[in-house]
Protein backbone atom coordinates (compact mmCIF):
# COMPACT_ATOMS: atom_id res chain seq x y z
CA UNK A 1 0.00 0.00 0.00
CA UNK A 2 1.28 3.40 -0.77
CA UNK A 3 2.03 6.34 2.04
CA UNK A 4 -1.34 7.90 0.66
CA UNK A 5 -3.15 4.63 1.34
CA UNK A 6 -1.71 4.45 4.16
CA UNK A 7 -2.18 8.10 5.63
CA UNK A 8 -6.33 7.69 4.30
CA UNK A 9 -6.80 4.51 6.14
CA UNK A 10 -5.57 6.08 9.35
CA UNK A 11 -7.51 8.58 8.70
CA UNK A 12 -10.98 6.93 8.65
CA UNK A 13 -9.90 4.78 11.09
CA UNK A 14 -8.66 8.00 13.28
CA UNK A 15 -12.06 9.80 12.56
CA UNK A 16 -15.04 6.99 12.05
CA UNK A 17 -18.28 8.00 10.30
CA UNK A 18 -20.63 10.13 12.63
CA UNK A 19 -24.49 8.82 12.84
CA UNK A 20 -27.38 10.70 10.95
CA UNK A 21 -30.49 11.42 11.76
CA UNK A 22 -31.89 7.95 10.48
CA UNK A 23 -29.36 6.16 13.18
CA UNK A 24 -31.06 8.38 16.47
CA UNK A 25 -34.35 7.73 15.47
CA UNK A 26 -33.49 4.04 14.80
CA UNK A 27 -32.16 4.71 18.88
CA UNK A 28 -35.59 5.96 19.95
CA UNK A 29 -37.10 2.42 18.02
CA UNK A 30 -34.44 0.66 19.98
CA UNK A 31 -35.78 1.39 23.53
CA UNK A 32 -38.91 0.78 22.99
CA UNK A 33 -38.80 -2.77 23.41
CA UNK A 34 -36.01 -2.75 25.64
CA UNK A 35 -38.42 -0.23 28.24
CA UNK A 36 -41.49 -2.97 27.45
CA UNK A 37 -39.09 -5.89 28.82
CA UNK A 38 -38.18 -3.72 32.03
CA UNK A 39 -41.82 -2.86 32.79
CA UNK A 40 -42.88 -6.30 32.38
CA UNK A 41 -42.49 -7.95 35.84
CA UNK A 42 -42.65 -5.08 38.05
CA UNK A 43 -46.23 -5.20 35.91
CA UNK A 44 -46.70 -8.66 36.86
CA UNK A 45 -46.26 -8.56 40.72
CA UNK A 46 -48.55 -6.42 40.73
CA UNK A 47 -51.25 -8.42 38.85
CA UNK A 48 -50.59 -11.48 40.77
CA UNK A 49 -53.75 -10.75 43.36
CA UNK A 50 -56.24 -10.48 40.66
CA UNK A 51 -54.98 -13.82 38.82
CA UNK A 52 -54.81 -15.85 41.61
CA UNK A 53 -58.71 -14.81 42.15
CA UNK A 54 -59.79 -15.09 38.40
CA UNK A 55 -57.62 -18.64 37.43
CA UNK A 56 -56.70 -20.18 40.68
CA UNK A 57 -52.91 -21.11 40.31
CA UNK A 58 -51.71 -23.66 42.93
CA UNK A 59 -48.46 -22.55 44.66
CA UNK A 60 -46.80 -24.45 42.18
CA UNK A 61 -48.09 -22.78 39.42
CA UNK A 62 -47.43 -19.34 41.02
CA UNK A 63 -44.09 -19.77 40.78
CA UNK A 64 -43.49 -20.99 37.23
CA UNK A 65 -45.91 -18.14 36.02
CA UNK A 66 -43.15 -15.45 37.55
CA UNK A 67 -40.39 -17.27 36.89
CA UNK A 68 -40.78 -19.60 33.61
CA UNK A 69 -40.15 -16.69 31.44
CA UNK A 70 -36.72 -15.10 33.13
CA UNK A 71 -35.46 -18.69 33.22
CA UNK A 72 -36.15 -19.13 29.28
CA UNK A 73 -34.64 -15.33 28.88
CA UNK A 74 -31.61 -16.28 30.57
CA UNK A 75 -31.35 -20.31 29.19
CA UNK A 76 -31.66 -18.63 25.58
CA UNK A 77 -29.41 -16.23 25.72
CA UNK A 78 -26.29 -17.51 24.39
CA UNK A 79 -27.92 -19.49 21.85
CA UNK A 80 -30.02 -16.47 20.46
CA UNK A 81 -26.85 -13.89 20.69
CA UNK A 82 -24.80 -16.44 18.06
CA UNK A 83 -28.15 -16.36 16.07
CA UNK A 84 -28.38 -12.73 16.06
CA UNK A 85 -24.83 -12.67 14.40
CA UNK A 86 -25.61 -15.32 11.97
CA UNK A 87 -29.39 -14.84 10.77
CA UNK A 88 -29.28 -11.08 11.55
CA UNK A 89 -29.75 -9.06 14.29
CA UNK A 90 -32.20 -6.93 12.81
CA UNK A 91 -34.59 -10.11 11.41
CA UNK A 92 -34.25 -11.17 14.92
CA UNK A 93 -35.21 -8.88 16.63
CA UNK A 94 -37.99 -8.29 14.47
CA UNK A 95 -38.92 -11.62 14.74
CA UNK A 96 -38.85 -11.06 18.79
CA UNK A 97 -40.79 -8.49 19.34
CA UNK A 98 -43.79 -10.01 16.74
CA UNK A 99 -43.51 -12.97 19.13
CA UNK A 100 -43.70 -10.76 22.26
CA UNK A 101 -46.99 -8.91 21.30
CA UNK A 102 -48.59 -12.07 19.58
CA UNK A 103 -47.51 -13.89 22.87
CA UNK A 104 -48.50 -11.15 25.18
CA UNK A 105 -52.05 -10.38 23.10
CA UNK A 106 -53.29 -14.01 24.11
CA UNK A 107 -51.36 -14.12 27.61
CA UNK A 108 -53.91 -11.29 28.34
CA UNK A 109 -57.23 -13.14 27.57
CA UNK A 110 -55.42 -17.18 29.41
CA UNK A 111 -58.37 -18.82 31.03
CA UNK A 112 -55.83 -21.27 33.04
CA UNK A 113 -53.35 -21.11 35.18
CA UNK A 114 -50.94 -23.68 32.76
CA UNK A 115 -52.66 -21.16 29.14
CA UNK A 116 -50.91 -18.26 31.19
CA UNK A 117 -48.07 -20.24 32.27
CA UNK A 118 -47.02 -21.63 28.40
CA UNK A 119 -47.36 -18.21 27.12
CA UNK A 120 -45.08 -16.63 30.01
CA UNK A 121 -42.29 -19.40 28.81
CA UNK A 122 -43.13 -18.07 24.91
CA UNK A 123 -42.58 -14.05 26.21
CA UNK A 124 -39.21 -15.35 28.17
CA UNK A 125 -37.95 -16.67 24.62
CA UNK A 126 -39.00 -14.20 22.84
CA UNK A 127 -37.10 -11.35 25.61
CA UNK A 128 -33.59 -13.49 24.95
CA UNK A 129 -34.33 -12.35 21.07
CA UNK A 130 -34.58 -9.03 21.81
CA UNK A 131 -32.01 -8.45 23.99
CA UNK A 132 -28.83 -9.31 22.48
CA UNK A 133 -30.20 -8.06 19.56
CA UNK A 134 -30.68 -4.56 20.80
CA UNK A 135 -27.93 -3.94 22.59
CA UNK A 136 -25.74 -5.32 19.64
CA UNK A 137 -27.35 -3.50 17.12
CA UNK A 138 -26.02 -0.42 18.80
CA UNK A 139 -22.37 -1.30 17.39
CA UNK A 140 -23.60 -0.90 13.59
CA UNK A 141 -25.10 2.05 14.17
CA UNK A 142 -22.89 4.47 16.32
CA UNK A 143 -19.47 3.57 15.02
CA UNK A 144 -17.78 7.30 16.66
CA UNK A 145 -17.11 5.88 20.18
CA UNK A 146 -18.45 9.34 21.65
CA UNK A 147 -21.55 8.86 19.98
CA UNK A 148 -21.87 4.78 20.79
CA UNK A 149 -21.28 6.01 24.64
CA UNK A 150 -23.82 7.97 24.29
CA UNK A 151 -26.60 5.35 22.56
CA UNK A 152 -25.70 2.48 25.27
CA UNK A 153 -26.31 5.11 28.28
CA UNK A 154 -29.53 5.86 26.34
CA UNK A 155 -30.43 2.05 25.83
CA UNK A 156 -29.62 1.54 29.48
CA UNK A 157 -31.62 4.74 31.35
CA UNK A 158 -34.77 2.79 29.07
CA UNK A 159 -34.13 -0.22 31.15
CA UNK A 160 -33.91 1.72 34.24
CA UNK A 161 -36.75 3.85 33.43
CA UNK A 162 -38.81 0.54 32.68
CA UNK A 163 -38.08 -1.07 35.88
CA UNK A 164 -39.33 1.88 37.66
CA UNK A 165 -42.06 2.89 36.42
CA UNK A 166 -43.20 -0.69 36.09
CA UNK A 167 -44.92 -1.64 39.12
CA UNK A 168 -46.80 2.16 39.06
CA UNK A 169 -47.76 1.41 35.07
CA UNK A 170 -48.99 -2.10 36.07
CA UNK A 171 -51.12 -0.60 39.14
CA UNK A 172 -52.84 1.54 36.93
CA UNK A 173 -53.78 -1.25 34.34
CA UNK A 174 -54.97 -3.42 37.26
CA UNK A 175 -56.94 -0.42 39.04
CA UNK A 176 -58.69 0.61 36.09
CA UNK A 177 -59.54 -2.34 34.05
CA UNK A 178 -58.00 -5.99 34.59
CA UNK A 179 -55.19 -7.81 34.75
CA UNK A 180 -54.63 -8.78 31.29
CA UNK A 181 -54.00 -5.11 30.53
CA UNK A 182 -50.49 -5.75 32.07
CA UNK A 183 -49.94 -7.86 28.74
CA UNK A 184 -52.11 -6.10 26.30
CA UNK A 185 -50.49 -3.16 26.78
CA UNK A 186 -47.36 -4.97 25.26
CA UNK A 187 -49.19 -4.98 21.89
CA UNK A 188 -49.22 -1.30 20.94
CA UNK A 189 -45.46 -1.24 22.33
CA UNK A 190 -44.44 -3.97 19.85
CA UNK A 191 -46.68 -2.02 16.96
CA UNK A 192 -44.98 1.14 17.53
CA UNK A 193 -41.24 -0.17 17.07
CA UNK A 194 -42.73 -1.66 13.60
CA UNK A 195 -42.89 1.12 12.32
CA UNK A 196 -39.19 2.85 13.58
CA UNK A 197 -37.52 -1.30 12.28
CA UNK A 198 -37.17 0.06 9.08
CA UNK A 199 -34.54 2.96 10.26
CA UNK A 200 -32.07 0.01 11.51
CA UNK A 201 -29.30 -1.84 9.51
CA UNK A 202 -29.54 -5.16 8.43
CA UNK A 203 -26.35 -6.41 9.86
CA UNK A 204 -25.16 -10.48 9.90
CA UNK A 205 -21.92 -12.19 9.83
CA UNK A 206 -21.43 -13.37 6.43
CA UNK A 207 -18.76 -16.15 7.53
CA UNK A 208 -20.91 -17.52 10.45
CA UNK A 209 -21.12 -21.44 10.36
CA UNK A 210 -24.42 -23.79 11.60
CA UNK A 211 -25.66 -23.45 14.21
CA UNK A 212 -24.20 -26.43 17.47
CA UNK A 213 -27.25 -28.04 18.68
CA UNK A 214 -25.17 -30.26 21.13
CA UNK A 215 -23.68 -26.75 22.37
CA UNK A 216 -27.28 -24.99 22.56
CA UNK A 217 -28.66 -27.45 24.85
CA UNK A 218 -25.56 -27.62 26.72
CA UNK A 219 -25.32 -23.80 27.46
CA UNK A 220 -29.76 -24.32 27.81
CA UNK A 221 -29.14 -27.36 31.14
CA UNK A 222 -26.02 -25.15 32.50
CA UNK A 223 -27.94 -21.87 32.60
CA UNK A 224 -31.18 -22.66 33.81
CA UNK A 225 -30.21 -25.45 35.99
CA UNK A 226 -27.84 -22.84 37.96
CA UNK A 227 -30.74 -20.06 38.09
CA UNK A 228 -33.44 -22.23 39.12
CA UNK A 229 -31.27 -23.47 41.86
CA UNK A 230 -30.37 -20.31 43.27
CA UNK A 231 -33.87 -18.50 43.10
CA UNK A 232 -35.33 -21.46 45.14
CA UNK A 233 -32.64 -21.14 47.50
CA UNK A 234 -33.19 -17.81 47.50
CA UNK A 235 -36.58 -18.44 48.57
CA UNK A 236 -37.10 -21.84 50.06
CA UNK A 237 -33.31 -22.44 51.93
CA UNK A 238 -31.11 -24.96 51.40
CA UNK A 239 -32.50 -28.20 50.48
CA UNK A 240 -30.88 -30.91 48.75
CA UNK A 241 -32.61 -30.69 45.62
CA UNK A 242 -31.77 -27.47 44.99
CA UNK A 243 -28.32 -27.88 45.40
CA UNK A 244 -28.14 -30.65 43.30
CA UNK A 245 -30.04 -28.54 40.64
CA UNK A 246 -27.18 -25.67 41.25
CA UNK A 247 -24.28 -28.31 41.24
CA UNK A 248 -25.61 -29.94 37.92
CA UNK A 249 -25.70 -26.83 36.51
CA UNK A 250 -21.63 -26.02 37.16
CA UNK A 251 -21.07 -30.12 35.77
CA UNK A 252 -22.37 -29.12 32.32
CA UNK A 253 -21.43 -25.78 32.35
CA UNK A 254 -18.06 -26.74 32.53
CA UNK A 255 -19.00 -29.37 29.76
CA UNK A 256 -20.61 -26.85 27.78
CA UNK A 257 -16.69 -24.80 27.86
CA UNK A 258 -14.48 -27.90 26.85
CA UNK A 259 -16.67 -28.77 23.75
CA UNK A 260 -16.03 -24.99 22.80
CA UNK A 261 -12.60 -25.63 22.71
CA UNK A 262 -12.78 -28.30 20.41
CA UNK A 263 -15.62 -27.50 18.10
CA UNK A 264 -14.87 -26.13 15.09
CA UNK A 265 -17.94 -23.41 15.38
CA UNK A 266 -18.53 -22.54 18.94
CA UNK A 267 -21.94 -21.09 20.30
CA UNK A 268 -19.18 -19.06 22.46
CA UNK A 269 -16.07 -17.68 21.40
CA UNK A 270 -14.10 -18.10 24.53
CA UNK A 271 -11.33 -15.91 23.02
CA UNK A 272 -13.68 -13.04 24.15
CA UNK A 273 -12.29 -13.82 27.32
CA UNK A 274 -9.07 -13.35 26.73
CA UNK A 275 -9.18 -9.62 25.76
CA UNK A 276 -9.41 -7.68 29.82
CA UNK A 277 -11.56 -5.06 28.97
CA UNK A 278 -14.21 -7.75 28.17
CA UNK A 279 -13.47 -10.25 30.96
CA UNK A 280 -12.74 -7.53 33.68
CA UNK A 281 -15.82 -5.51 32.84
CA UNK A 282 -17.66 -8.82 32.82
CA UNK A 283 -16.86 -9.68 36.40
CA UNK A 284 -17.05 -6.02 37.24
CA UNK A 285 -20.67 -5.91 36.52
CA UNK A 286 -21.44 -9.62 38.08
CA UNK A 287 -20.05 -9.00 41.21
CA UNK A 288 -21.63 -5.32 41.69
CA UNK A 289 -25.23 -7.34 40.94
CA UNK A 290 -24.34 -10.51 43.23
CA UNK A 291 -24.07 -8.34 46.15
CA UNK A 292 -26.63 -4.61 44.92
CA UNK A 293 -29.85 -7.29 43.89
CA UNK A 294 -29.63 -8.94 46.77
CA UNK A 295 -29.14 -5.75 49.61
CA UNK A 296 -31.95 -4.13 47.71
CA UNK A 297 -34.57 -6.82 47.97
CA UNK A 298 -34.01 -6.73 51.55
CA UNK A 299 -34.14 -2.98 51.61
CA UNK A 300 -37.59 -2.81 50.40
CA UNK A 301 -38.43 -5.64 52.61
CA UNK A 302 -37.16 -3.60 55.45
CA UNK A 303 -39.38 -0.30 54.57
CA UNK A 304 -42.50 -2.27 53.88
CA UNK A 305 -42.35 -4.71 56.97
CA UNK A 306 -40.55 -3.15 59.60
CA UNK A 307 -40.97 0.91 58.71
CA UNK A 308 -44.69 -0.01 57.51
CA UNK A 309 -44.65 1.26 54.16
CA UNK A 310 -47.46 0.38 51.94
CA UNK A 311 -46.54 -1.15 48.46
CA UNK A 312 -48.20 2.04 47.11
CA UNK A 313 -45.75 4.53 49.49
CA UNK A 314 -42.58 2.34 48.68
CA UNK A 315 -43.08 2.09 45.13
CA UNK A 316 -43.64 6.42 45.22
CA UNK A 317 -40.44 6.26 47.60
CA UNK A 318 -38.37 3.88 45.03
CA UNK A 319 -38.80 6.15 42.17
CA UNK A 320 -35.96 8.47 43.65
CA UNK A 321 -33.14 5.83 43.63
CA UNK A 322 -34.18 4.85 39.86
CA UNK A 323 -34.28 8.45 38.46
CA UNK A 324 -30.60 8.66 40.07
CA UNK A 325 -29.89 5.62 38.51
CA UNK A 326 -30.82 7.33 35.23
CA UNK A 327 -28.85 10.46 35.60
CA UNK A 328 -25.61 8.58 36.61
CA UNK A 329 -25.95 6.18 32.84
CA UNK A 330 -26.61 9.49 31.68
CA UNK A 331 -23.45 10.97 33.00
CA UNK A 332 -21.24 7.99 32.12
CA UNK A 333 -20.34 9.28 28.93
CA UNK A 334 -19.42 12.96 30.14
CA UNK A 335 -17.51 11.37 32.84
CA UNK A 336 -15.02 10.00 29.82
CA UNK A 337 -14.63 12.47 28.27
CA UNK A 338 -12.22 13.63 30.75
CA UNK A 339 -11.14 10.73 32.28
CA UNK A 340 -10.61 7.04 31.22
CA UNK A 341 -13.31 4.45 31.98
CA UNK A 342 -11.78 2.68 34.54
CA UNK A 343 -11.04 5.69 36.91
CA UNK A 344 -14.51 6.66 36.01
CA UNK A 345 -16.05 2.93 36.88
CA UNK A 346 -14.09 3.07 40.11
CA UNK A 347 -15.29 6.60 41.09
CA UNK A 348 -19.10 5.91 40.61
CA UNK A 349 -18.17 2.61 42.87
CA UNK A 350 -16.61 4.70 45.65
CA UNK A 351 -19.42 7.15 46.09
CA UNK A 352 -21.66 4.09 45.88
CA UNK A 353 -19.67 2.71 48.93
CA UNK A 354 -20.19 5.95 50.53
CA UNK A 355 -23.74 4.97 50.11
CA UNK A 356 -23.63 1.80 51.74
CA UNK A 357 -21.82 3.55 54.76
CA UNK A 358 -24.18 5.28 55.49
CA UNK A 359 -27.14 3.02 55.43
CA UNK A 360 -24.88 1.01 57.72
CA UNK A 361 -23.66 3.35 60.13
CA UNK A 362 -27.01 5.16 60.83
CA UNK A 363 -29.80 2.09 59.96
CA UNK A 364 -30.97 1.88 63.81
CA UNK A 365 -32.18 5.48 63.85
CA UNK A 366 -32.85 6.05 60.41
CA UNK A 367 -36.14 6.73 59.34
CA UNK A 368 -37.39 5.84 55.37
CA UNK A 369 -36.17 9.40 53.85
CA UNK A 370 -32.62 8.51 55.02
CA UNK A 371 -32.53 4.96 53.75
CA UNK A 372 -33.60 6.21 50.55
CA UNK A 373 -30.99 8.76 50.48
CA UNK A 374 -28.24 6.19 51.08
CA UNK A 375 -29.92 3.69 48.45
CA UNK A 376 -30.16 6.62 45.78
CA UNK A 377 -26.78 7.44 46.39
CA UNK A 378 -25.70 3.83 46.03
CA UNK A 379 -27.93 3.32 42.57
CA UNK A 380 -25.96 6.58 41.37
CA UNK A 381 -22.59 5.70 41.84
CA UNK A 382 -23.24 2.05 40.24
CA UNK A 383 -25.03 3.56 36.88
CA UNK A 384 -21.68 4.30 35.50
CA UNK A 385 -20.16 0.95 36.06
CA UNK A 386 -22.67 -0.72 34.62
CA UNK A 387 -22.90 1.67 31.47
CA UNK A 388 -19.39 1.90 30.94
CA UNK A 389 -18.87 -2.31 31.52
CA UNK A 390 -21.42 -3.06 29.07
CA UNK A 391 -19.84 -0.74 26.38
CA UNK A 392 -16.39 -1.88 27.24
CA UNK A 393 -17.85 -5.68 26.96
CA UNK A 394 -19.43 -4.74 23.51
CA UNK A 395 -16.70 -2.73 21.83
CA UNK A 396 -14.06 -4.56 23.28
CA UNK A 397 -15.08 -8.01 20.50
CA UNK A 398 -15.20 -7.55 16.83
CA UNK A 399 -18.69 -6.76 15.44
CA UNK A 400 -18.95 -10.04 14.34
CA UNK A 401 -19.14 -11.42 17.54
CA UNK A 402 -20.80 -8.33 19.55
CA UNK A 403 -24.07 -10.26 19.58
CA UNK A 404 -22.77 -13.32 21.26
CA UNK A 405 -20.44 -10.61 23.69
CA UNK A 406 -23.85 -9.09 24.48
CA UNK A 407 -25.62 -12.34 25.28
CA UNK A 408 -22.73 -13.09 27.89
CA UNK A 409 -23.35 -9.67 29.66
CA UNK A 410 -26.81 -10.39 30.17
CA UNK A 411 -26.39 -13.57 31.15
CA UNK A 412 -23.51 -12.72 33.21
CA UNK A 413 -25.78 -10.24 35.30
CA UNK A 414 -28.57 -12.32 35.43
CA UNK A 415 -26.26 -14.95 36.98
CA UNK A 416 -24.97 -12.17 39.71
CA UNK A 417 -28.34 -11.13 40.13
CA UNK A 418 -29.79 -14.90 40.98
CA UNK A 419 -26.70 -15.55 43.26
CA UNK A 420 -26.85 -12.01 44.98
CA UNK A 421 -30.56 -12.85 45.66
CA UNK A 422 -29.43 -16.35 47.08
CA UNK A 423 -26.00 -15.56 48.80
CA UNK A 424 -27.87 -11.84 50.17
CA UNK A 425 -30.56 -13.38 51.26
CA UNK A 426 -29.45 -16.72 52.66
CA UNK A 427 -26.50 -15.02 55.01
CA UNK A 428 -28.87 -11.97 56.27
CA UNK A 429 -31.60 -14.81 57.55
CA UNK A 430 -28.34 -16.63 59.44
CA UNK A 431 -27.28 -13.16 61.06
CA UNK A 432 -31.20 -12.34 62.10
CA UNK A 433 -31.95 -15.77 63.30
CA UNK A 434 -29.01 -16.04 65.38
CA UNK A 435 -29.22 -12.57 66.76
CA UNK A 436 -33.36 -13.14 67.36
CA UNK A 437 -32.60 -16.22 68.94
CA UNK A 438 -30.60 -14.43 71.80
CA UNK A 439 -32.95 -11.55 72.16
CA UNK A 440 -36.62 -13.80 72.24
CA UNK A 441 -38.77 -12.50 75.45
CA UNK A 442 -38.52 -15.48 77.92
CA UNK A 443 -42.40 -16.21 77.67
CA UNK A 444 -42.54 -16.45 74.29
CA UNK A 445 -43.37 -20.29 73.30
CA UNK A 446 -41.26 -22.45 70.92
CA UNK A 447 -43.94 -22.39 68.23
CA UNK A 448 -43.81 -18.61 68.00
CA UNK A 449 -40.12 -18.69 67.90
CA UNK A 450 -40.24 -21.18 65.50
CA UNK A 451 -42.10 -18.98 63.07
CA UNK A 452 -40.73 -15.85 64.04
CA UNK A 453 -37.62 -17.59 62.55
CA UNK A 454 -39.04 -18.33 59.53
CA UNK A 455 -39.28 -14.56 57.97
CA UNK A 456 -39.19 -11.67 58.96
CA UNK A 457 -42.77 -11.01 57.80
CA UNK A 458 -44.06 -13.89 59.84
CA UNK A 459 -42.17 -12.66 62.72
CA UNK A 460 -44.09 -9.16 62.86
CA UNK A 461 -47.38 -11.24 62.59
CA UNK A 462 -46.20 -13.59 65.24
CA UNK A 463 -45.53 -10.06 67.13
CA UNK A 464 -48.87 -8.68 66.54
CA UNK A 465 -50.24 -11.76 68.20
CA UNK A 466 -48.72 -11.92 71.32
CA UNK A 467 -49.93 -10.21 74.07
CA UNK A 468 -49.26 -6.22 74.59
CA UNK A 469 -46.00 -6.45 77.00
CA UNK A 470 -44.92 -9.13 75.52
CA UNK A 471 -45.36 -8.57 71.55
CA UNK A 472 -43.97 -4.85 72.16
CA UNK A 473 -40.52 -6.51 73.14
CA UNK A 474 -41.04 -9.20 70.84
CA UNK A 475 -41.11 -6.11 67.84
CA UNK A 476 -38.23 -4.82 69.31
CA UNK A 477 -35.95 -7.79 69.17
CA UNK A 478 -37.43 -8.57 65.45
CA UNK A 479 -36.51 -4.98 64.21
CA UNK A 480 -33.65 -5.23 66.09
CA UNK A 481 -32.37 -8.80 64.84
CA UNK A 482 -33.22 -7.68 61.00
CA UNK A 483 -31.93 -4.36 61.08
CA UNK A 484 -28.46 -6.13 62.59
CA UNK A 485 -28.64 -8.50 59.39
CA UNK A 486 -29.06 -5.89 56.44
CA UNK A 487 -26.23 -3.89 58.63
CA UNK A 488 -23.80 -6.54 57.20
CA UNK A 489 -25.39 -7.14 54.24
CA UNK A 490 -24.40 -3.17 53.36
CA UNK A 491 -20.83 -3.69 54.86
CA UNK A 492 -20.13 -6.74 52.06
CA UNK A 493 -21.34 -4.32 49.34
CA UNK A 494 -19.19 -1.50 50.54
CA UNK A 495 -16.54 -3.88 50.89
CA UNK A 496 -17.20 -5.46 47.70
CA UNK A 497 -17.49 -1.97 45.67
CA UNK A 498 -14.44 -0.88 46.96
CA UNK A 499 -12.60 -4.19 46.21
CA UNK A 500 -14.40 -3.90 42.55
CA UNK A 501 -13.33 -0.58 42.13
CA UNK A 502 -9.78 -1.72 42.52
CA UNK A 503 -10.15 -4.69 39.96
CA UNK A 504 -11.34 -2.12 37.18
CA UNK A 505 -8.08 0.80 37.84
CA UNK A 506 -5.61 -2.20 38.07
CA UNK A 507 -6.74 -4.18 34.95
CA UNK A 508 -8.05 -1.42 32.87
CA UNK A 509 -6.17 2.09 33.43
CA UNK A 510 -4.50 1.73 29.97
CA UNK A 511 -8.28 1.16 28.33
CA UNK A 512 -9.39 4.14 26.19
CA UNK A 513 -12.61 5.11 25.86
CA UNK A 514 -13.74 3.80 22.73
CA UNK A 515 -10.68 1.80 22.08
CA UNK A 516 -10.53 -1.02 24.52
CA UNK A 517 -7.80 -3.87 22.82
CA UNK A 518 -10.34 -6.14 20.94
CA UNK A 519 -10.06 -10.00 19.66
CA UNK A 520 -8.83 -8.16 16.26
CA UNK A 521 -5.53 -6.72 17.99
CA UNK A 522 -5.15 -10.04 19.86
CA UNK A 523 -4.91 -12.17 16.88
CA UNK A 524 -2.29 -9.94 14.84
CA UNK A 525 0.01 -10.07 18.17
CA UNK A 526 -0.51 -13.69 18.31
CA UNK A 527 0.20 -13.84 14.74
Amino acid sequence: MTKEGEKRVQTVEEFPARASWKEWVGLVALVLPVFMLSTDMGGLYLAIPSITVDLTPSSTQMLWMLHIGEFLTIGFLLTMGRLADRVGRRRLLVTGVVLYGIASAIAAFSTTAWMLITFRALLGVAAAMIAPSAMSLLRNMFHDPKQFSIAIAVNLSAFSAGAALGPSIGGLLVDHFWWGAVFLVNVPVALLFLLGALLLPTYRDSNAGHLDLVSVALSLIAVMSVIFGMQEIAENGFHVFYISTVVLGIIVGVIFVRRQLNVKEPLLDLRMFRVPAFSVSLLALMLVLLVNGGSYMLFTQHIQVVLGLSPTQAGLLLILPAGLSIVGTLLAPILTRWIRPAFAMAAGLIVAAGGALLIMVTFNEAGAVLLITGVSIIMFGVAPTMTLGSELIISSVSKERSGSASAMQDVGTGLGSALGIAFMGSLAMMVYRGSLMNWVPSGVTEEATSTAMESIGAAIVVAGQLPDAFGAEMLKAIQSSFSLAIQVAFTIVALIFIMVSVMVVWRLRHVRNGSPEGLDSMNQKDG
